[in-house]
């Protein structure tokens, strides 16, 4: 993957969301400080974003299940409802929109997101 080059508005921009989220990229611009100290703040920036964009790619996904969907063991077709559950992923926490569905012939909770064998996705 190669590198992308920030021009000054996306900078800017990058800096915008550092302060909103406290981390002090701004004003390590101006001082002095080791190499690991920049680094951990380009990183707790670079978790946010990730944290963010997974969230909201997660929300957008599950939001695309809007048909009933087949119950895996009895194949009868139920509504989607969703779930708020927090998900730890590799940089942090998030809440995680969780579509489920109920199969009351089965009495069981299913989730769409995987099929019978769970190799296979939901219809979306």
């Amino acid at each position: 993957m190669t590198q992308a080059k920030l021009n000054q508005q996306e900078w800017e921009t990058f800096l915008g969301l550092a302060d909103r989220l406290e981390i002090d990229v701004r004003g390590l611009l101006e001082r002095d400080v080791r190499f690991h100290v920049l680094e951990a703040a380009g990183h707790a920036l670079g978790r946010a974003v990730a944290q963010a964009t997974t969230e909201r790619l997660t929300l957008a996904r599950a939001e695309r299940l809007s048909e009933p969907q087949p119950c895996p063991t009895c194949d009868r077709q139920w509504p989607v409802l969703y779930q708020e559950r927090p998900l730890e992923t590799i940089d942090g926490p998030i809440g995680l929109h969780e579509p489920v569905c109920h199969c009351s012939a089965c009495r069981r909770d299913f989730f769409p997101s995987a099929s019978r064998n769970g190799t296979r996705s939901a219809n979306l």
